[in-house]
């Protein structure tokens, strides 16, 4: 997640969009129904967290697996999950599977493509790889969780700029999918800069088999380019039909987070009412194959943690499958 921003494509645009391409429903490997109001015919996933769980404290990591697990939700993106070693990647793979979760696995750090030498990033991992280079650092990666019942995925990409696609293709996306290609690659861009799934015009849908936006409009309400969350189902929609459109799945990220946590004093956290919203209107016009929240960890950080964390439950628990 980053917090740079373009200016948004005009509606017409976007209706145009939205009317030009027709929907097909997505497959899955392990789905269920959507709820009634998204198309009867589509399958999903399951909604999932983004989370930041520092391997350092192992023991909070697989206890934050159980609560989010006890919530409903069905998939994890751990960002500092590489930075365990390899028995924690086992461990927690394995919580994962006995709550009922799957984990994408979180390879998208640009140190993976950048050129960084990415041993040094990631040194506990490193320490077993016998690998002298990314290449094969990514290979030891994908051998040790590939065949885990609990892997949903690979996260390859994370807002990347535009003018990184050929370099995160080649060093990455290609890479993963050559060493695993039963277990899809996710790719989400941010909804507020001018090229992305939403819009139609992103560049990465050779990259990855699930793609989509995230979209944060809480306290974006006076910044003219970005959509405000009565947009919602103009930006699903657009992300509906650009996935459509390339033979691919859909996915979605919305806010569960402050600004106020990214230095921007006074930023309100989405209440309840605005946090069903964007949900209602995702499933209302569009079918993704996954709806992630941003984020567990920014929720537990937030001014009223208990407050937060309870009304993103009591969403999910009325919109389940």
């Amino acid at each position: 997640m980053k917090f740079t921003y373009g200016s948004a494509l005009g509606l017409l645009f976007r209706a145009m969009l939205l009317l030009a391409l027709p929907l097909s429903a997505c497959t899955a490997q392990t789905q269920t129904s959507l709820p009634q109001d998204a198309a009867s015919s589509t399958l999903f996933d399951g909604y999932g967290l983004y989370e930041s769980c520092s391997p350092k404290d192992a023991a909070m990591c697989l206890s934050h697996l159980n609560d989010m697990a006890a919530a409903g939700f069905k998939l994890v993106i751990n960002y500092d999950e590489l930075y365990g070693d390899a028995s924690f990647q086992k461990a927690y793979l394995d919580r994962a599977q006995s709550v009922g979760m799957k984990v994408i696995v979180a390879l998208s750090n640009p140190a993976f493509y950048d050129g960084t030498d990415v041993t040094s990033q990631f040194p506990a991992l490193a320490q077993t790889c016998d690998c002298t280079d990314n290449h094969g650092f990514i290979r030891y990666v994908v051998n040790v969780v590939k065949n885990h019942p609990a892997v949903w995925g690979y996260y390859i990409g994370d807002e990347v700029d535009p003018s990184d696609h050929g370099a995160m293709k080649r060093a990455l996306a290609d890479v993963v999918h050559q060493l695993d290609p039963t277990h899809p690659r996710l790719f989400i861009d941010t909804g507020g800069h001018t090229i992305a799934a939403w819009h139609g015009n992103s560049p990465f849908s050779d990259t990855a088999e699930v793609i989509g936006s995230d979209f944060y409009p809480v306290g974006h309400e006076h910044d003219s380019y970005y959509p405000t969350i009565d947009q919602t189902a103009a930006v699903a929609g657009g992300i509906q039909a650009y996935a459509d459109a390339h033979g691919e799945d859909g996915a979605i990220v919305l806010q569960a987070f402050s600004y106020s946590n990214y230095d921007i004093s006074g930023a309100p956290y989405p209440t309840a009412s605005q946090m069903q919203s964007m949900l209602s209107q995702t499933l209302a016009h569009s079918h993704p194959r996954i709806i992630l929240w941003y984020s567990y960890y920014d929720t537990m950080d937030s001014d009223n943690p208990t407050q937060h964390w309870n009304d993103l439950k009591a969403i999910i628990a009325r919109n389940m499958p």
